[in-house]
């Protein structure tokens, strides 16, 4: 192993086989300092050694002197599980394996012969992962006096960043956050997407596409995470007035959009990065320029957060926290007639021919959500 210190992360490959060590120091090598044991052993020094360091293990399950389940128990142990996530590899297909391998919380499993293509691609999701959440936990910390009794919360949400998926890591993130919030922005992110499609179709002068619809329908799972920043508790009881409160809501765009900033900044998520911040940033403003936090006025806005603005207005009327549910027509209704002001004619042309495909698409995802 080398003692040289460089800016890349530390990637440690603990194999019994040279042949095997070569072929991932070879799909590894560009982009990650490698760190290499032979045996269990040996792979628990590396890890003393060099435990601030490491970005992510690569442990073969089968090695002298002490296994890779071996080595996962001294990280347990030691509470390192929970800051080094570690990609077991093997060439045992067995449910047993397969079992015992989360059970000691490796986040992956890789059969050989490696393919890099699928290497890269594990590494490279997870030590981005581990980049987010260290940069969110610094984040709390030096904001922490923003966030309340919402600081354990973060911290716990941070410590939840270890799928492959950016979409679900980004579910796993605000599950945490906003516990019962899942339903809601699932029903925002299928709505947008529809419409998004439909303002695609009928109106090329936004620049969609079929990748940036999907990108902007992900990038939705964080329009709420001003809420966390300033949370709802805060006004509860008479704690504020109500004039009071609104002057803190209205903080929780910039506060949000700022903090997803922050978060992603080492992402290579910048497309998600750009339209989350717009959205979170955004979506309380009208078009009519009589919303906030800033009252920009027409396509000022980002067209993202036009639709997500519609969107959030809909489920917000249509699906109470009391559990009622109101017909889709009213809801169209009070959008078109009272608050039409608010929206951009060409998406309510486009709320209005999808009418009843977004009825069906909302209730599909109420229903599913339901059942859980």
């Amino acid at each position: 192993m080398s003692a040289a210190k460089d800016k890349k992360p530390a990637v440690l490959i603990a194999e019994d086989e040279e042949i095997n060590r070569a072929i991932l120091r070879e799909i590894l090598k560009d982009k990650y300092r490698i760190l290499e044991a032979e045996n269990g052993h040996q792979a628990v020094f590396c890890i003393q050694a060099e435990e601030t360091e490491i970005a992510l293990i690569i442990l073969d399950i089968h090695m002298p002197k002490l296994d890779g389940f071996g080595v996962m128990e001294y990280l347990q142990d030691t509470g390192l599980n929970n800051k080094i996530p570690v990609v077991v590899t093997t060439s045992d297909k067995s449910a047993d394996v397969l079992v015992q391998a989360k059970k000691n919380h490796a986040v992956d499993i890789v059969y050989k012969p490696f393919r890099a293509a699928e290497i890269r691609k594990i590494v490279d999701n997870l030590v981005e992962i581990c980049k987010l959440e260290t940069s969110l936990e610094s984040i709390i910390e030096e904001k922490s006096v923003y966030f309340t009794n919402q600081y354990e919360a973060l911290k716990k949400a941070a410590k939840a960043l270890r799928r492959v998926k950016w979409e679900d890591n980004i579910k796993s993130l605000m599950s945490k956050l906003l516990p019962g919030n899942e339903a809601h922005s699932g029903r925002i992110r299928v709505g947008t997407e529809l419409l998004l499609d439909g303002l695609m179709e009928r109106y090329p002068k936004y620049g969609l596409s079929k990748s940036i619809n999907k990108a902007i329908s992900d990038a939705t799972l964080l329009h709420d995470i001003g809420n966390v920043i300033i949370p709802d508790s805060l006004f509860d009881g008479h704690r504020a007035s109500a004039g009071r409160a609104m002057v803190q809501i209205k903080k929780r765009p910039i506060a949000g959009s700022e903090l997803i900033n922050l978060m992603f900044v080492n992402s290579t998520h910048q497309l998600e990065r750009k339209y989350a911040y717009e959205i979170a940033r955004y979506m309380y403003e009208q078009y009519d320029g009589k919303g906030y936090p800033i009252g920009v006025v027409g396509d000022e806005i980002p067209i993202c957060a036009q639709v997500v603005s519609l969107c959030h207005r809909y489920d917000e009327i249509r699906f109470l926290k009391d559990g009622t549910v109101k017909p889709h027509k009213s809801v169209m209704r009070k959008i078109q007639e009272a608050e039409y002001k608010a929206y951009n004619p060409d998406l309510l042309e486009v709320f209005e021919v999808l009418s009843d495909t977004f009825d069906k698409t909302v209730m599909e995802e109420y229903n599913k959500n339901k059942e859980k």
